[in-house]
């Protein structure tokens, strides 16, 4: 009878599923694999990978641009911006398309007003008129600004719709348990997180962490667009229903049947849109057609397009 066969040691490492990788847990921090390094390009289904993987580099390491205001009692709550993520069960498969054909040509941005020009504008600059900025009535409400993280030209931004309760504490975009999430998802894509810029469309925290109403939109959108012509990004990824019906345009249809086409936005420049990380939260399917399988998907077309650039 033969002896039995040694397994060698790639045979004893265990094949680890990405999407057990990228699923979120069910608290901070218990991630059972970390990751740094790029993961192979193989098919989504199992990928071979050691499971003493570094950690992925804390976000206090980045570079954030600096905010500071002072810490300030709580307002009553505003009216929140009415949102529906999914297309009428009036419009038809074809009228649906219609408006997707229509929002991927490219048009004028009927929502904004021209910039004007000015002289040794900076980052940090704005950041600093971010933190003075009485422009809505978040400024009574807010601890700290949070204009946005990132170097200062890039190929790529993305842009959520508001900050949270950590943003609001630290002055940095995308730092609690979404953040995580999300610094998950761009390093198993290959992405660096500190060559992208990443910032929302509202600076300032809403109260509760409601939508963002769209005069707040409108009123903070000046400084997204001077970011915007400093950083001359090739490419936008809009986090979440709310910012691509800002940036995209009211009238296309939720982030569920769009997530992962290519647009024009307002700001003339292709944009994606993809889930929100806090959306991926709260969704803990793995399986195959599940969000967070959909989320590999069009983060792997992101980089993919970032690339042949």
């Amino acid at each position: 009878m033969a002896a039995k066969r040694k397994k060698t040691d790639d045979e004893s490492i265990e094949a680890i599923d990405l999407i057990t990788l990228l699923t979120p847990p069910s608290a901070a921090g218990c991630y059972e694999v970390e990751i740094q390094r790029p993961l192979p390009g193989e098919e989504f289904d199992l990928l071979k990978a050691a499971a003493d993987l570094p950690d992925v580099p804390e976000p206090a390491q980045l570079r954030s641009l600096p905010a500071a205001n002072a810490i300030r009692k709580p307002s009553s709550t505003l009216n929140q911006l009415p949102a529906s993520d999914k297309p009428s069960p009036q419009q038809s498969e074809q009228e649906i398309e219609n408006l997707l054909t229509g929002l991927r040509k490219p048009r004028q941005p009927t929502r904004l007003q021209p910039l004007p020009d000015i002289a040794d504008d900076s980052l940090t600059r704005i950041a600093a008129e971010i933190a003075q900025c009485q422009k809505c009535d978040l400024c009574k409400t807010r601890n700290k600004t949070v204009p946005g993280a990132g170097p200062d030209r890039v190929r790529l931004v993305f842009i959520g719709e508001a900050p949270g309760g950590d943003e609001d504490a630290t002055g940095i975009p995308f730092v609690g348990r979404a953040g995580q999430h999300l610094d998950k998802i761009l390093a198993a894509a290959g992405f660096k997180r500190e060559e992208v810029f990443i910032c929302n469309i509202l600076k300032c925290r809403p109260p509760e962490n409601r939508d963002p109403t769209l005069s707040e939109m409108i009123s903070c959108t000046p400084y997204l667009q001077r970011q915007l012509r400093l950083l001359k990004p090739a490419l936008i990824a809009c986090l979440g229903n709310v910012a691509v019906k800002f940036v995209i345009g009211p009238e296309s249809p939720g982030i569920t049947r769009i997530h992962g086409q290519w647009f024009n936005s307002i700001f003339d420049i292709p944009t994606m849109a993809m889930y929100h990380p806090s959306f991926l939260l709260r969704s803990q399917g793995r399986e195959k057609g599940s969000p967070n399988w959909q989320m590999w998907q069009d983060i792997q077309a992101l980089k993919q397009r970032y690339d042949s650039l």
